[in-house]
């Protein structure tokens, strides 16, 4: 520094000060910056928090209802074996009921997780096929899902794709179904049919 400039600053207080102004906002601004991490730490963790448990896989009873529809019962016996390969226990001799509150009885019965039943709908080459899932728990149906496509093709494409499909609804009610039910009324009389024969899917019976 020259001698000029030393004897300046030593007479204008001011001027010195200002001199001395950039260095106190960059220790500032230094200071802010570790400020911020630690509560861009506190939110990270946060949002850990906000993430839902992962659900456990599906178990348990599943009733399979008849299908609706010519060739619903091609459907119905590839959702049957889906579910059994995946672990899951298949019910296919019981018939729907009329209400919310006896499928939930059913339900108590039996110590189901879910319902599930369908439709199938065919129109020249093409089809569709849609499956529903009905909670055991509130006796209300819970999810649904629908294949469409060539119909040669679509009953495999039911067996590919339907896990993926409804296996978060099923592990979701298959928590609800884990939790103490009490039964509504007198046990349910259930009426029961004829047990579905685990056929392969492309075997409809016909020469």
């Amino acid at each position: 520094m020259s001698l000029t400039l030393a004897v300046a600053l030593a007479a204008d207080p001011a001027l010195a000060a200002a001199k001395r102004k950039p260095r106190a906002a960059s220790n500032g601004t230094g200071g802010g910056k570790q400020a911020a991490r630690p509560q861009a730490r506190e939110k990270a963790k946060d949002k850990d928090k906000d993430k839902e448990p992962a659900l456990p896989a599906p178990q348990g009873k599943v009733v399979v209802f008849t299908f609706a529809g010519e060739g619903g019962h091609r459907v119905q016996q590839q959702v049957v074996s889906s579910l059994r390969a995946k672990g899951m226990k298949v019910i296919t001799n019981l018939r729907p009921v009329d209400s919310a509150e006896q499928y939930r009885e059913m339900a108590v019965t039996l110590n189901l997780v879910a319902y599930v039943d369908g439709e199938y709908v065919g129109e020249g080459d093409q089809a569709s096929a849609t499956v529903y899932v009905r909670s055991g728990v509130t006796g209300l149906r819970a999810a649904s899902t629908t294949f469409a496509g060539e119909r040669r093709t679509l009953v495999a494409d039911v067996g590919k794709g339907l896990w993926d499909r409804i296996s978060p609804d099923l592990s979701r009610l298959s928590v609800d179904a884990a939790k103490p039910r009490k039964a509504e009324r007198a046990p349910l009389r259930i009426e029961a049919g004829t047990p579905l024969e685990n056929r392969p899917a492309g075997d409809d019976g016909n020469p």
